[in-house]
């Protein structure tokens, strides 16, 4: 339906999107039509995901393939947020078979220390963490990975975040969100851990730790510098172009306008386009950007 209304990128969503299951049969109304289902999560996974004797299921895997296949109108299929242990290697089959999925994976680290880990009750280590990202880069060598880091968590030491740093300089992240840790009411850590850890510090562990951040994003995003992307354009820039913001034009020629949109590893990039209609029309489009620098951010490049 998304597609016959022109839509050409589309999000698959879900807290831990790779434990999709859909067991077929279990959910049909009155005429034997399939109808949603809220899946098992993780539990399906456990002793390797066995399947029940004569039971269909559509993996996520599955679900990949099928909209990949069926629907050629959607250009750009992506998906977040993925979870780093149960991530088969049957989804990076797909994907890196599959051109029009876009290889760019966002999957929370939260810490770097194994002790922090399992006080949160993430359910992995670091060794896990660190097989899905080489086992990402096998099948797709150009892929953009992103995540999500907590400083703070209570009991956390200096060693703690420093072993957080070190995974953070370890995988070429293009960027990461990063959080200070806070009681959240209705959890288990609020009843059994202490916020032992001071507000100050906490302050300092996520300006340092955004300094690594920066310094590894700048890196994959300098490595992007002389090569070509496709870009889905999103939006009109404010205040871009090369006259810059605030300065007066004394010509007659219009200023560029800038654009803003993102490559298929969800990298930002802009461009200049001259002013007008011809500008705005590219807004929904995915168009070939050279990219001529880089910043920890974006990529600055123009069309091809």
């Amino acid at each position: 339906t998304l597609a016959e209304q022109g839509v050409i990128e589309v999000t698959l969503l879900g807290q831990t999107v790779n434990h999709y299951r859909y067991v077929h049969g279990t959910a049909v109304d009155g005429q034997g039509r399939e109808l949603p289902q809220i899946g098992p999560g993780a539990a399906a996974f456990r002793n390797g995901g066995a399947r029940a004797s004569g039971e269909r299921v559509t993996s996520f895997a599955d679900l990949l393939q099928r909209i990949h296949d069926e629907v050629p109108g959607i250009r750009r299929l992506r998906f977040v947020t993925s979870y780093p242990r149960d991530f088969g290697d049957d989804i990076l089959e797909v994907m890196a078979a599959s051109s029009r999925i876009c290889p760019y994976l966002h999957v929370p680290l939260q810490s770097g220390s194994d002790r922090i880990l399992k006080l949160m009750n993430r359910g992995y280590d670091v060794a896990t963490y660190l097989d899905f990202i080489e086992r990402v880069f096998e099948h797709l060598p150009h892929a953009a990975v992103a995540g999500d880091l907590i400083v703070g968590f209570p009991t956390e030491t200096e060693e703690d975040f420093q072993a957080t740093c070190d995974m953070v300089r370890r995988i070429p992240f293009k960027n990461n969100f990063v959080f200070k840790y806070s009681p959240r009411p209705g959890t288990t850590a609020i009843k059994r851990l202490p916020d032992d850890v001071p507000e100050a510090v906490k302050k300092e562990r996520c300006n340092a730790l955004l300094a690594v951040q920066a310094e590894v994003s700048q890196a994959v995003h300098a490595a992007q510098v002389g090569q070509v992307h496709e870009v889905f354009v999103e939006k009109l820039g404010t205040g871009g172009g090369t006259s810059g913001p605030g300065r007066v034009e004394l010509g007659w020629a219009k200023p560029p306008v800038q654009l803003s949109g993102r490559t298929q590893g969800d990298l930002i990039t802009v461009f200049d386009r001259p002013a007008g209609p011809a500008a705005e029309a590219l807004i929904g489009e995915i168009i070939p950007v050279f990219v001529e620098s880089a910043a920890p951010r974006l990529l600055r490049g123009r069309m091809v």
